[in-house]
């Protein structure tokens, strides 16, 4: 075997390896954007927007979303919707507890109550981050609907803006 053969072979055996790292390189970069993106398009898929008359099925309840939001489906007694703009988000879940447990199990506070036009009950505190806690449903009785709303408003908005969302929301509530 000449000098020139063996230099040959073993820049043949570096050239082999260099393409070996390469390709797990670009192995790994496909699962690292595998890892980012199919969870969010995963949760699209179970996504849709309300047109704001159609009720979403919740448990033993429904909920009629405003227009334009959001509505994403965890299961059949559970779902999160938020506003176009994506400031409030609210998880909404059908339980099996009178709307005033819901609300003192969730936070500690002054409840306030108000009977909807619906005819049900809506009993809520406000938290310190401008989220609101709710429970729906007839007054004494269960199963009722939990709605925690959850209001990050764009730099120099005030989470009281959304109020009138959060309201039209808790209106959409049917037993």
């Amino acid at each position: 075997m000449s000098g020139d053969a063996r230099v040959g072979s073993t820049a043949r055996r570096w050239e082999i390896a260099l393409a070996c790292a390469a390709a797990a390189l670009v192995l790994a970069a496909v699962a690292v954007a595998a890892f980012v993106a199919v969870p969010p398009t995963i949760a699209n898929l179970s996504s849709e927007v309300s047109d704001g008359s159609d009720p979403t099925d919740l448990g033993d309840a429904s909920v009629v979303v405003p227009a334009d939001w959001v509505v994403t489906r965890h299961s059949e007694d559970a779902i999160t919707v938020r506003t176009p703009d994506g400031a409030l988000r609210a998880s909404l879940e059908s339980v099996d507890e009178r709307p005033g447990d819901v609300v003192a199990a969730a936070a500690a506070g002054d409840p306030r109550s108000e009977l909807l036009a619906s005819g049900l009950t809506a009993v809520h505190v406000d938290l310190d981050d401008g989220g609101v806690v709710a429970g729906v449903g007839e007054p004494d009785a269960a199963p009722s609907v939990r709605v925690t709303v959850q209001v990050s408003p764009a730099e120099g908005a005030e989470p009281a803006a959304y109020r009138s969302a959060i309201g039209d929301l808790l209106e959409g509530i049917r037993r």
